[in-house]
C-alpha cells in the first residue's frame, strides 16, 4: 500500500509554485543581461518603492535610451492608491527605470493586474535594489 501511494506521489505531476524571476534589461545592448530569483527581500524593496509613489510622470516621452530596467512580477499584486493623482490599481508588475547617465531620477512603469500601463514617479531610493541585484 505504501509503495503504490509512494509511486503515485512520485510520478504525479507537481505545480510550480516558483515566482516569475526578476530580469534586469539593458537599452544599450537590447536585451536581458541577469535574472534573479524573485525573492522576499526583492518583494519588499519593491514595495517600498511603490509606497514612495508621488504622482504619475508628467513627461510626454520619458526616454528609455541609456537605461536598466528591472522588471519585478509582484507574487501576490499590490494595491497602489495614490488618490491625488487617480491612481488606484493592483499592480502584478513593475519596471524600475534607472537611468545610466544625466539628471533624470528613476521612475515605474507598473502594470495592473486590468492590464493597464501606469507611469509613476517615486521619490524612494533604489539604493538598496542596485545592491541586491548587483548593480554599480
Amino acid at each position: 500500500m505504501w509503495l503504490i501511494l509512494s509511486l503515485a506521489l512520485f510520478f504525479s505531476p507537481v505545480v510550480a509554485t516558483t515566482a516569475e524571476q526578476v530580469e534586469i534589461f539593458d537599452s544599450d545592448q537590447q536585451k536581458v543581461v541577469a535574472t534573479f530569483d524573485n525573492t522576499d527581500a526583492l518583494q519588499a524593496e519593491a514595495q517600498q518603492l511603490l509606497k514612495s509613489v508621488s504622482g504619475r510622470v508628467l513627461e510626454l516621452n520619458p526616454s528609455l535610451d541609456h537605461v536598466l530596467i528591472v522588471k519585478i512580477p509582484l507574487t501576490p499584486p499590490k494595491k497602489l492608491v495614490v488618490p491625488s493623482a487617480g491612481i488606484h490599481f493592483d499592480i502584478a508588475e513593475m519596471f524600475v527605470i534607472m537611468p545610466k547617465q544625466g539628471s533624470r531620477p528613476p521612475w515605474l512603469i507598473l502594470h495592473t493586474k486590468q492590464y493597464e500601463t501606469v507611469v509613476v514617479e517615486f521619490s524612494g531610493s533604489v539604493k538598496k535594489l542596485r545592491e541586491q541585484v548587483h548593480l554599480p
